[in-house]
């Protein structure tokens, strides 16, 4: 059985799923440090 298929098939979508894993995970602590008033600007540039 070849093994390395499997591995370089799935290889790209790990790699993206661990970088929108970091950028969601950065994101909330920096949210985190600057508290609601951030969240407060996000929702004065769309307009809500």
């Amino acid at each position: 059985m070849r093994k390395k298929g499997v591995i370089t098939e799935y290889l790209p979508w790990l790699l993206i799923s661990l970088a929108v894993l970091a950028i969601v995970l950065i994101g909330f602590l920096v949210l985190k440090n600057s508290g609601i008033s951030l969240i407060d600007k996000i929702k004065g540039l769309l307009g809500a």
